[in-house]
């Protein structure tokens, strides 16, 4: 079974307050990633929106958790 494809209807900016929800990110690491580059960001005025499409493809590329139990 392949992996669902989180690109095909998703938005493809969205507001900081917005990632924040969709991704369970902290407001911190979020930032840390948007200076290192990971994350890549527009500025709207004052407004910055964050590229969902890229930063949901990193967020698949992470490795799965392994999870231990007792």
């Amino acid at each position: 079974m392949s992996a669902p494809d989180h690109n095909q209807d998703a938005p493809h900016y969205v507001s900081v307050e917005t990632w924040l929800s969709r991704t369970g990110m902290s407001r911190t690491d979020t930032y840390r990633k948007l200076g290192e580059g990971v994350l890549k960001a527009k500025k709207i005025g004052r407004k910055t929106v964050i590229d969902f499409r890229v930063g949901m493809a990193w967020i698949e590329s992470l490795p799965d958790a392994e999870i231990i139990t007792k």
